[in-house]
Formats: structure tokens, sequence, C-alpha cells
């Protein structure tokens, strides 16, 4: 390449030094004041130094990627006045990651090159495109059928299995683990931790639950946990990743964010929302008093149930007894030792069999009652069925048992001294005495025979005793 000489009349006036060029540049936008303008951009980077806000301004085109790129001052003088009034609008600082409305002047420097320096903001902006990304997420979530979709779970009775998204070491979380534990119910806890703000946050949450699907069977109940915090900080939980992932999770998720203003969109889409994370623990707490009232209201009308039985059993056993004495009061003078000793006899046996019923139904009432309190962890409305099915049965026990007087009855009436009679024996006596031994009458004694019909009276005459002979 041939070498060329600059020093030239030729080329003296066709080049200048990169300073002078820049310093041209430099009186060109200091001409134009500036070019002062209201522009939209996202905070790529905050930086504070000296009470200075040091930024880096980027817009993104389609698919995230970097259309423009400019760095952005925002001296002392204006930086802590300006930082307060978006903090007073939002609820939040400057920082990375949000859209904002700027105004701002070009400041160039032969040195330091190209910078915009920030007169005024708008707060409005920002909020309004969080709330124009929060519209979009809602229709889209609409139209793709989630809203609803884990409303559509509900919670167990009673839910001691959770699994807990949340931040480890967040006040929220420690609230709420602090809550479950003074209420002394044996609760199983298992944190899936997610960051729970920042860019991250809605990746972090989304792979939470992916991790709580894979293992779903080992829990009954999903809790999302986070302490209160700005609109910023809580922008996350508007983010289609997390609330998307809500709606998938195959466990009823309760959201326990701790805002009370206003919702955000995994509120919505969750199966339940409360207020604050000491709140989620309240209605897992709640859940279990409930079912114990329940269970408590249950037992009460199954002993209800089981009074009126007895006393329908002693109704029947009292009608029972005065049915057996108006029958041994006919017969009263026909009794002999042995319809004494019977009657005796049917008494015990009436008494131990209405103890031995009595201990039985309370035994049985014992253990219905203990089956009652275990079964109704898992499935209520059995009760209902269990108590009808032993009231059927008492009831029949109590049939079988009035047929089994009656067929004491008819032993009773079977050993009626007239029907005896009517089957052509007879009845000796002595001294108005049954006699039922030959030992019994000595000759010379008067002996009376009573049959059906009549009676035969006569003195005895030899009378004959047969030797009995010695079992071997």
């Amino acid at each position: 390449m041939p070498n060329v000489n600059l020093d030239t009349d030729a080329y003296r006036e066709e080049y200048m030094t990169l300073s002078g060029y820049l310093s041209q540049v430099k009186d060109l936008i200091e001409e134009a004041g500036g070019f002062p303008q209201w522009i939209v951009c996202e905070l790529a980077k905050v930086t504070w130094s000296k009470g200075h806000c040091y930024l880096e301004l980027v817009e993104n085109g389609i698919g995230g990627s970097v259309v423009a790129k400019a760095r952005g001052t925002i001296w002392s003088y204006k930086a802590k006045l300006l930082n307060d009034i978006f903090r007073v609008q939002t609820g939040d600082d400057l920082r990375e990651g949000i859209k904002v409305m700027l105004k701002v002047q070009v400041n160039f420097s032969p040195v330091f090159g190209f910078s915009l320096n920030v007169l005024e903001l708008n707060p409005s902006y920002t909020l309004g495109d969080m709330e124009a990304q929060r519209r979009a997420t809602v229709q889209r979530l609409q139209r793709e059928g989630l809203m609803e979709k884990n409303k559509e779970l509900e919670v167990p009775a009673l839910p001691y299995r959770i699994a807990v998204v949340s931040a480890e070491g967040a006040a929220g979380y420690g609230d709420f683990m602090k809550h479950l534990k003074d209420s002394r119910i044996k609760f199983e806890v298992e944190l899936f931790e997610a960051a729970m703000q920042g860019t991250d946050a809605p990746s972090s949450i989304s792979d939470a639950f992916d991790r709580i699907n894979g293992r779903f069977l080992e829990f009954d109940v999903a809790v999302l946990i986070r302490g209160g915090g700005s609109n910023l900080d809580l922008a996350c939980f508007d983010d289609y990743l997390a609330a998307r992932a809500i709606a998938m999770c195959y466990l009823p998720v309760i959201s326990g964010i701790g805002h009370e203003r206003d919702n955000h969109i995994c509120d919505d889409v969750a199966s339940v929302r409360v207020k604050t994370p000491t709140g989620a623990a309240d209605f897992l707490i709640q859940k279990f008093a409930d079912a114990s009232e329940a269970i408590e209201s249950l037992e009460q009308r199954a002993v209800d149930a089981y009074s009126e039985i007895l006393e329908e059993s002693s109704a029947v056993l009292e009608r029972f007894s005065m049915r057996i004495s108006n029958a041994l009061g006919r017969f009263a003078e026909y009794r002999t030792e042995a319809l004494k000793d019977l009657s005796h006899r049917i008494d015990s046996a009436v008494n131990v069999r209405v103890i031995g019923e009595e201990h039985a139904l309370a035994i049985l009432q014992r253990r219905v009652g203990e089956a009652v309190t275990l079964k109704t962890l898992r499935q209520e409305n059995h009760l209902d069925a269990l108590a009808i099915k032993m009231e059927n049965n008492v009831s029949k026990r109590v049939v079988q048992e009035e047929n089994r007087l009656d067929w004491f009855k008819v032993l009773i009436e079977g050993a009626d001294p007239t029907r005896i009679l009517d089957k052509g024996y007879g009845i000796i006596l002595k001294d108005g005495k049954k006699v039922t031994d030959i030992l019994q009458v000595e000759e010379g004694n008067r002996i009376t025979i009573m049959m059906k019909d009549g009676k035969v009276t006569f003195t005895a005459g030899d009378v004959l005793r047969e030797k009995k002979e010695d079992n071997k």
C-alpha cells in the first residue's frame, strides 16, 4: 500500500482531530438545547453513588432483543426528590426491571461520551404499564380456562400435610409456622423454597409448584406465603408464569400474601385467598376446629340415639316383667316348691340377661363412639349410616328378646299343674302337702289323690318301699 502524506495542502482541510470533531458534536447538541423530550424505557440497572443516581436505560424489541441503550443520570440535587415522588405514588424506589417515563436531556462530553440527564419522571406511567400487563395476563388466563381451574379443587376437611412455597427465613413464613405450632395440631409441613420478589420470582415460584406436582400424593394442600411489600415488590404475583403454575397445581392452593388493599392474579387463581401468612395458618386451624365441632355433634346424636334405644329396651323389659308377674299371679294357688324355684331361676336369668345386655350395650356404645371419632376423620357422613345400622341392630335384638320372653311364657304355661292333670296324671297330697317320695308316707296316714275332675281320700295300708341300689 503506498504511503500517503497527510501534511500536504491537498488533505489539510479534509481532516480534524477527534476532540475537535466531538467538540463540534457537543456544540450542535447545546445549540439545540439538549433535545429535552419525554421517553419510555426500562431500567436495566440502577446505581446510587454520593447522592447521584446512575441509570442504564434500555428498549427491548420483539423476543427481548435490545434495540436501544443509553446511560442516564439523575444528579444529586434532584435524585432524592424524584425517587421520593416515585416511592409515594408506586410504593417502591427506582429499581431495575421496571418500565418508566422520563423527561431527559442529552448530555455529551468529548471525554465521557453520550448520556441522558433525567429532568422529570412520571410514576403514573409505571403504574399504568403494570396494570396493562396485569389485564393482558388475566385475559390470557381466561382464554386458556385457567382462572377457575384450581378453585375446582376442594380443600380437604383435615388438611394436615402441607406443601409451602415461600422464601426460607422470611418473616411471613416464620409467622405461619409459629401459628401452626401454637395450635398444637400435628401438621406436617415441607418448604419448597422460591424467590418471592424480583425478576427471578415468577420462574422460581413456577419451579416450586412443578416440584410439588411431582409429589402431590404426599400432601393435602399447597400454601403460597409472602409477607407485605410495595406494589412493585409484589408485581411478581401478577406474572403469567407464577399464576399459571398455581392454576395448574394438582393440589388446592391457599394464597397467603401479606397485602389487604387489593388482590393479585395469584390470589384470583388460587383455590382460597387469605390476607396474610397467619391468615393462611388460621384457615387451616379452623378446618380442624370445624371438623371437631362436627364430630362432637355426631357423637351427641349417637348418644341420644343410644339413650332412646335403651329407654325403649327398658320399657320392653318392664312390660315383660309385668307379664311374668301377672302370669305367676294367676297360678299362685297352684305353685309348688318347684314352681317357686323355676320362678326364681327365671327372675335370675332375666336379671343376668338384662345386666349382660346393658353391659354389652355400654361396650358397644363405647366402641361405636371410638369408631365414630376415628372414622369421622376420614368420612363424616359414614357416622350417620353407622348410627342407623346400630339402631336397626338393637331394634332386631329387642325383637329377639321379646320372642325369647314369649318362649319363657310358653314354658311357664306348660308347667301349669292343671295341664298335667288334663293328661290323666294325679297329684298325691298328705296333709295338704305334695308327696314326692314313698318315705313321706306311713301306714295310717290320710292320703288324697287329686285328679282333673275330682279327688279321692283314703287311709294308707301297707306301705312297700323298694330298696335302691347305689349306682356304680
